[in-house]
């Protein structure tokens, strides 16, 4: 661990589960537990379950589990480390400058880098108020920018010189060497520095916790590049942050989010009265910006411009937010580029109406499908038939796929049945041999069917946990039979070392502790589910302990003559005959205890 364990434990401590959640999700008493909708996958009725007695979390639809760290983790896409300064920044809690294997100046330059933002952002903000600046202001009034969404983005103007910037930060104090790390000024061959942005309206780029991260530009008339952004830093990474998020993340209380390509297309949005926008900075869809997307909304309207590029900004974003659980509908503006020319042209009742016709993403991927047949024809409509086939082999829903074969067949006079067969047929082509690891791993079905069956093994080691923990006085039966060192799995063997370490110790098995010896989100939950796994007891409840020691210690036997096998094959070819016996003499015992089992 790079921070001490009892740094860790005070900091799962003084962070109730509960609370931290619910500062993200409405979590609703139900007897001994809270429960919610789960914020990791897409839900209408809520399976997620907070523990506050065990301070852990549960989601029994899509398996994900662990403590408050873990929670961090994953709901704040956080390393272990960052997700523990997070929840001790939270609690006051210190950890001392040693403790973690963290870069003490890189934690300076990162606060630094924040505070030289905040001032350059001030800085810029006030540039755009001067009046010998009178052109840049007149550029967002000329778009239909007022002052309250000037104030509400904090947008600004840089000046028109080559270091205005660079001498006012440096009259502030700040160093030279820590400007250019900012990305705000370029070191000359020569010597000296020149500001990055010159004669720019500015953006400044917010994240979620109100820290300026970096800055957009946009030029007055019409050289190039048209936009300019800040390089990456240590703080600005445009694949993990989205403009405007940190508006609408306080104010989206419908969980609905349009997500545009621009900065002046989300900002002619928010002035309009269309306040749940953000922009995804000019780059193609994340992973990240999607994880980011989901925490604070279920559906998401894309509404990139409307041209070429857009289209296929559009296409790549599909996978993503869907996979990231998002239900996603596609905007078409017609008659128009984008959303700050349509809606600056048509209004707003106009784009509403375009957003409230929003596509499903199965009919807008179908109808991309359709635009290279002519539907005239009949070998354009069996081309369209097989391309729709492959979308809708993608979905589970039966109701969809009906509704749309029907419609298809509509369309093209090809029977509904024919389009089962072509789905059917393109579903048992599809690599089956792919299945789901970890908690998720019953929700890959084909045809009904589980790709993954759980070895039974492991099934019955994180039972046997579960009945150790639970039903204490089992213990020393258990134990006589089956040491902690006998567990197959490498983090169920970890688990059962701590938890018969303290059963031996006289302590209560803390799950919240156990959870913490691990720092992966997937390790995590593995082990929430021991806590959590609905064991059902047998009359005779040795009968079942012996069942489960019984599979364990014949995976583990299995396991080791496989080994035997192959090392005995290798002295073989070697021709160590003496090696060859001594291994052969261990897999007769290991025969013979497989036919005791």
């Amino acid at each position: 661990m790079l921070i001490p364990e009892d740094v860790i434990e005070r900091v799962r401590e003084y962070n109730d589960i509960v609370d931290v959640i619910s500062e993200s999700i409405p979590l609703k008493k139900k007897g001994k537990n809270y429960v919610g909708l789960c914020p990791f996958h897409n839900e209408k009725t809520p399976s997620f379950m907070v523990n506050q007695d065990k301070q852990i979390y549960h989601c029994f639809g899509c398996g994900e589990g662990g403590n408050v760290i873990s929670f961090v983790m994953k709901y704040r896409n956080l390393g272990f480390v960052d997700a523990v300064i997070m929840l001790a920044e939270r609690a006051n809690v210190i950890i001392p400058d040693k403790s973690a294997n963290i870069d003490d100046s890189k934690i300076k330059l990162k606060k630094e880098l924040y505070n030289l933002n905040k001032e350059t952002a001030r800085y810029f903000y006030y540039n755009l108020h001067n009046k010998k600046n009178l052109n840049a202001l007149d550029y967002f009034r000329n778009r239909g920018i007022n002052s309250d969404i000037i104030n509400k983005f904090g947008l600004g103007f840089s000046l028109d010189s080559w270091d205005s910037l660079y001498k006012y930060l440096t009259s502030k104090g700040f160093k030279p060497e820590l400007i250019e790390k900012s990305g705000l000024i370029i070191k000359k061959e020569t010597s000296g520095y020149y500001d990055r942005f010159r004669n720019r309206v500015m953006f400044p780029v917010i994240d979620v916790r109100g820290r300026v991260i970096g800055f957009g530009g946009r030029v007055l008339d019409d050289s190039k590049p048209k936009y300019l952004n800040s390089p990456e830093t240590i703080i600005f990474n445009k694949g993990y942050n989205l403009y405007g998020l940190n508006i609408v993340s306080k104010i989206n209380t419908d969980r609905k989010i349009i997500i545009v390509e621009g900065y002046m297309d989300a900002i002619a949005l928010h002035q309009y009265g269309i306040s749940n926008v953000v922009a995804s900075l000019g780059t193609a869809l994340t992973i990240n910006q999607a994880k980011l997307l989901k925490r604070y909304c279920d559906e998401v309207y894309i509404c990139y411009d409307s041209d070429s590029a857009g289209r296929e900004a559009t296409l790549r974003g599909l996978d993503i937010l869907t996979n990231a659980g998002c239900d996603v509908k596609i905007v078409n503006l017609p008659r128009s580029k984008d959303p700050d020319e349509f809606i600056r042209s048509e209004g707003e009742e106009a784009f509403l109406k375009a957003v409230k016709k929003a596509m499903p993403l199965t009919e807008y991927v179908i109808r991309r499908s359709s635009e290279g047949y002519d539907l005239s024809t009949t070998e354009g409509k069996i081309g369209f038939i097989k391309s729709s086939a492959e979308a809708l082999a993608q979905i589970n829903d039966p109701i969809i796929v009906d509704a749309y074969a029907v419609k298809l067949s509509a369309e093209t006079g090809i029977s509904s049945s024919a389009l089962y067969e072509e789905i059917k047929r393109i579903k048992a082509n599809d690599d089956k041999q792919k299945y789901i690891s970890g908690n998720n791993r019953y929700n890959n079905r084909i045809d009904g069917q589980k790709l993954y069956l759980e070895p039974a093994y492991l099934k019955a080691e994180r039972s046997i946990l579960h009945v150790i923990w639970e039903n204490r006085e089992c213990f020393d039966a258990i134990e006589k039979k089956l040491s902690w060192e006998d567990f197959n799995d490498d983090i169920y063997r970890k688990v059962a070392n701590a938890i018969y370490k303290d059963i031996k110790q006289g302590k209560d098995v803390n799950p919240a502790s156990i959870i913490n010896m691990f720092d992966t989100t997937e390790a995590m939950a593995k082990v929430t589910q021991i806590f959590e796994t609905n064991v059902k007891y047998n009359a005779n409840l040795d009968e079942m302990i012996d069942d489960y020691i019984g599979l364990i210690n014949k995976h583990r036997l299995q396991s080791r003559k496989e080994q035997i096998t192959t090392q005995a094959r290798e002295c073989d070819e070697k021709g160590d005959i003496g090696a060859s016996a001594k291994l052969l003499n261990e897999l007769m015992e290991i025969e013979k205890k497989l036919r005791m089992i």
